[in-house]
């Protein structure tokens, strides 16, 4: 199955209650029920990341909070803690998303660099068009999600299972 990521929009009020019940949840967070269905980006979050912000896990501020950002809360989901973002960072993340289209992410699509890198899944040949297509295919589902959380002045929850 692998690694998924995942994206939660969520209300800031309903965020506020969960960072503050945490303990009584047990650190768990992403079973809870939201207004808006969680985004699911397979196996595509690693490339994304790395395509955003030339670095595997690094990156500069709003960018690096993308797929990898944001303050660990709770328990370990799978392959770690979820993170949250404020609204504030959800905003300022989609201000950036909506600047680079698709064609842009495109040109930083370096098969050999993304394969250098160890980019997940691990060992994967990163060379076809089909590896490219995937991997914008879900940078512009990630986009609009950010976009439209930004407009409902909604924070996220991101993580990986």
């Amino acid at each position: 199955m692998g690694m998924i990521g995942y994206l939660q929009q969520v209300p800031m009020t309903q965020l506020q209650l969960l960072i503050h019940r945490i303990e009584e949840l047990d650190g768990v967070i992403v079973h809870e029920v939201f207004e808006t269905e969680a985004l699911d980006i397979d196996k595509a979050w690693h490339a994304i990341h790395f395509m955003l912000n030339g670095s595997s896990f690094a990156g500069d501020e709003p960018l690096v909070h993308t797929i990898l950002g944001g303050t660990p809360i709770g328990a370990d989901e799978g392959y770690g803690p979820a993170r949250y973002l404020t609204n504030a960072q959800v905003k300022a993340v989609a201000e950036e998303l909506s600047k680079q289209g698709r064609d842009e992410l495109a040109n930083r699509f370096d098969p050999a660099e993304l394969s250098e890198e160890d980019i997940y899944p691990s060992g994967t040949d990163w060379n076809g068009d089909e590896d490219k297509d995937y991997v914008l295919s879900y940078y512009q589902e990630v986009a609009a999600y950010y976009i439209d959380a930004a407009n409902k002045d909604h924070g996220m929850i991101l993580y990986i299972m």
